[in-house]
C-alpha cells in the first residue's frame, strides 16, 4: 500500500468500530492497533469519522480516559487528526516511516482461487476530465437543445397519486406498450419497416441494446465481421459473447463488399455488423445499390446482418431507408433509438429472437425506466418528439454546413475530407502520418480535447489515423474557434 492515501470528500457519518480484547495487553494499545489496521487495510479511509470519545467509550463498555488516550496517541502518530466541534477523523495521509503498531506487518489481502470470468477492456471515457475551452466529441447532440421542460413535467405529471397506476400496469417484458406501439408507428411509417411491436424490444441506452444482442445471437466460437475502422463498444460486446471478430475495411462508399465477400468464402460467419446510415466513425453513407448487394450476401452465406442505426433522424440530404425496411431483409436485426440525447433505444427483429432478447433484458434490467418509458411515448403520441427532432434538424444542419465550408478553406493539403449526408459528426482522413499520443498532446495543450484516434482502429492498425470530430454539440462561435486552433496544431505537427 502507498504511503500517501488519496483525498476523499469528508464523511459525516460516524464509522462503526468492534472490537473484542485480550488480557495480554492495555487495552488502550488494542484501540489503537484495531483503528491502525483498519486503516491500512482501507475500510477507514481519509476523512472518515470516528465516534466521539464518549460514545466508544460506551459502546465498548471502556474507561471515556481509555479512548482518549488513545485517540491522542494516533493523533501524535499522524493516524488521526482532530479539530474542534469537527470531531476525530482519519487523517488525509499515512504517517511517515510508519507500517503500523509495533510487531505487527500489515495485512495481506488473501488471494481469490475462485474460477471466475476475466474481462479486460479499455474504452475511452465518455466525459473527458479536464477543463477543455473546445471538446470535440464523438457525435453527440447538444445537450442544451433537449425538450427538457417538456420532459420532466411529463414525468412530474406521471408521479401524481392518480397517474401512478398507468406507470406500472403499461409495461411488458419488452418494455412500456404505448411506447412500443409509437415506435412501431414510427419505424413503419417513417422507416419502411413491416414490424408488429412483439418484434421490438426496449433497451435503456443503444449499449444495452448491443449487449443483449450479442447474448442472444452469438455463442462463444462464432464468427462475426465487423468494419475497420468502426465501433470499438460494439466489438467489445462480441468479444464477451465469445465470438472472433474479422476485420473489414470501410472507406469512403462505406463497408468493401468485396473483401466482405473474400471473407465468406473462407469463414463460416454468423453475423455482420454494420453502420450503413453514418458509418462509424467515417460518417460514409452506404449506397441503394450497395444496400442491396449486402443484403444478397446474407442471404448467400446465410449470416445475419446486424445494423446499428445510431441517429437516423440526422440526414439532411436524400433519405435512406434502413436495411431493415428494404426487401428480403429477414436477415437484419435493427437496432436504433427513440430519441438521440435520451437512454432509450429498440432492438427490432424476428418474434422469436425478440422474445428471448427479451429474457435476457427482464435478468439484467428487470425494473427498466417506466417512468420515462412512459412519458415518451405520451411525448411521441403528442407529437412533441417529432417537432423536437424536425427543429434540431434544422440546427444541425446549419452548423454541418459552416464546419464544411471552414474545413473546406483551412484544412486544404492537410486532410481529405468528404462532406457526410448527415450524422452529428464528420470525419477528416489526415494526409500525413502522426503519433496520436503527440497530436493529443498537442491539441490539449491548445485548450482542446478530441477522441483518441486510435480508439476507431484494432490493435495492429498502424497507417495514417482519421479524426472525428463531433460539431452538433458545439455552437457556431466553438465551431469556427475550435477548428481553426485543430488546424494550426496540424501544421505544427
Amino acid at each position: 500500500m502507498s504511503d500517501t492515501l488519496l483525498p476523499t470528500m469528508k464523511s459525516y457519518r460516524h464509522v462503526q468500530i468492534q472490537l473484542s480484547f485480550n488480557s495480554k495487553e492495555p487495552i488502550y494499545q488494542q484501540i489503537k492497533a484495531y483503528i491502525i489496521n483498519e486503516i491500512m487495510r482501507g475500510r477507514l479511509l481519509p476523512g472518515a469519522l470516528l465516534p466521539g470519545s464518549r460514545v466508544l467509550a460506551q459502546q465498548l463498555k471502556v474507561n471515556r480516559n481509555t479512548i482518549i488516550l488513545a485517540y491522542d496517541q494516533l493523533t501524535a502518530a499522524g493516524w488521526l487528526t482532530s479539530q474542534y466541534k469537527s470531531g476525530t477523523r482519519v487523517s488525509d495521509t499515512m504517517p511517515a516511516d510508519q507500517k503500523g503498531p509495533p510487531g505487527q506487518e500489515a495485512p495481506s489481502k488473501p488471494s481469490l482461487h475462485i474460477p471466475f470470468r476475466h474481462v479486460n477492456i479499455s474504452l475511452s471515457p465518455s466525459n473527458p476530465s479536464g477543463n477543455y475551452d473546445i471538446i470535440f466529441d464523438d457525435g453527440r447532440p447538444d445537450l442544451k437543445l433537449i425538450p427538457a421542460t417538456e420532459i420532466s413535467r411529463e414525468c412530474r405529471r406521471l408521479l401524481q397519486p392518480e397517474n401512478q397506476r398507468q406507470i406500472f400496469s403499461n409495461n411488458s417484458e419488452r418494455g412500456n406498450e404505448l411506447l412500443l406501439q409509437e415506435v412501431n408507428t414510427m419505424l413503419n411509417n417513417d422507416r419502411g419497416l413491416a414490424v408488429t411491436t412483439e418484434n421490438i424490444c426496449i433497451t435503456q441506452g443503444m449499449q444495452m441494446a448491443l449487449y443483449l444482442t450479442a447474448q442472444t445471437l452469438l455463442s462463444p466460437g462464432d464468427h462475426i465481421a465487423v468494419e475497420h475502422p468502426g465501433y470499438q463498444p460494439a466489438w467489445q460486446a462480441f468479444t464477451i459473447a465469445g465470438a472472433e471478430l474479422h476485420y473489414i475495411p470501410s472507406g469512403p462508399d462505406g463497408i468493401d463488399l468485396e473483401q466482405l465477400e473474400a471473407r465468406c468464402r473462407i469463414t463460416p460467419l454468423k453475423a455482420l455488423y454494420v453502420t450503413p446510415h453514418h458509418q462509424y466513425p467515417t460518417t460514409a453513407t452506404l449506397s441503394v445499390e450497395k444496400r442491396m448487394e449486402l443484403l444478397a450476401l446474407s442471404r448467400q452465406y446465410n449470416f445475419v446482418i446486424i445494423e446499428d442505426d445510431y441517429d437516423h433522424e440526422y440526414h439532411f440530404h436524400k433519405h435512406h431507408i434502413p436495411l431493415a425496411g428494404m426487401e428480403h431483409a429477414d436477415n437484419v436485426i435493427y437496432i436504433g433509438s427513440v430519441m438521440h440525447t435520451l437512454p432509450i433505444s429498440f432492438v427490432c427483429g424476428p418474434a422469436a429472437f425478440i422474445q428471448s432478447l427479451s429474457a435476457y433484458r427482464s435478468v439484467v434490467n428487470h425494473e427498466g425506466d417506466p417512468i420515462l418509458q412512459q412519458a415518451m411515448g405520451n411525448l411521441m403520441a403528442t407529437g412533441d418528439i417529432r417537432r423536437h427532432i424536425h427543429n434540431t434538424r434544422y440546427v444541425y444542419m446549419k452548423r454541418l454546413e459552416l464546419a464544411n465550408s471552414i474545413i473546406h478553406s483551412i484544412f486544404a493539403g492537410q486532410a481529405h475530407y468528404t462532406p457526410p449526408q448527415g450524422g452529428l459528426a464528420i470525419w477528416l482522413q489526415l494526409h500525413k502520418l502522426v503519433e496520436p499520443a503527440e497530436l493529443l498532446q498537442k491539441v490539449r495543450s491548445a485548450g482542446m480535447n478530441l477522441v483518441n484516434p486510435l480508439s476507431y482502429y484494432n490493435p495492429q492498425y498502424d497507417t495514417v489515423p482519421g479524426l472525428r470530430l463531433g460539431y452538433a454539440s458545439l455552437d457556431e462561435p466553438s465551431i469556427i474557434k475550435g477548428l481553426g486552433k485543430l488546424a494550426k496544431v496540424i501544421q505544427q505537427l
